[in-house]
């Protein structure tokens, strides 16, 4: 059983869709075309740099031609995701919404997306520390040094303490809900003993700011 710990939680209904913008399709890795499949005008994505405009070609057996790679999210279109579970399994899918038209653009394992995304930012923290991804996504680090029982708050530092403030702002401000655990023991030298379990909703994850402050927060004590 957990001894001495600390808890920021806020509780409700886990998000699983929201809006986003292009620079988090980008940042996923994908760029997004218009142009017709099977003689239809739509919108679809390709992998970052695989396509070419003017580019004809096939998959599954349908016929893809790309008219313009777009540099934004057209006017009056909404880019949306939603994070489902199907048979155990875990997928993001998203999609453009255009006036009342909607296009399908992909659906993936998110830890696939997680994983390309967080690498080619940079993100380092995410990418070390996350522990499962689905309709919520876990972070467990271990950086206890100081083999005694955990504190309690009252003797946390200062640094320590700014930590938990940065955990309950993003949940107010970024996520709506979240879950942060948190065991401290004391300072070895310069370095911070502490053990943390994070979970968050998944779908916020793929939003480029917020993942860039989880991450920032995970690496503040080390």
């Amino acid at each position: 059983m957990l001894e001495g710990y600390y808890i920021v939680e806020n509780s409700g209904v886990v998000p699983a869709e929201r809006r986003f913008r292009f620079k988090d399709l980008k940042a996923w890795g994908y760029d997004l075309h218009l142009g017709t499949i099977e003689g239809e005008r739509a919108y679809f994505v390709s992998k970052a740099g695989e396509r070419q405009e003017g580019e004809t070609y096939t998959i599954r057996g349908r016929e893809y031609h790309i008219d313009e790679t777009q540099k934004a999210i057209p006017k009056n279109a909404r880019l949306l995701a939603r994070i489902v579970i199907e048979k155990g399994r875990p997928y993001l899918e998203f999609w453009l919404e255009e006036g009342e038209q909607s296009f399908p653009l992909a659906k993936e394992d998110p830890g696939i997306i997680l994983h390309r995304f967080w690498t080619g930012k940079g993100f380092n923290q995410l990418e070390k520390y996350v522990w499962s991804v689905g309709l919520t996504t876990d972070f467990f680090k271990d950086r206890v040094f100081v083999k005694s029982l955990p504190l309690p708050y009252e003797e946390y530092p200062p640094k320590v303490r700014r930590v938990l403030r940065e955990v309950r702002d993003l949940h107010r401000d970024m996520t709506g809900f979240g879950r942060f655990v948190f065991q401290y023991y004391g300072e070895k030298g310069k370095a911070h003993s502490y053990r943390l379990w994070w979970l968050l909703p998944t779908i916020h994850l793929f939003d480029v700011e917020v993942s860039n402050e989880v991450d920032k927060i995970l690496a503040m004590l080390d």
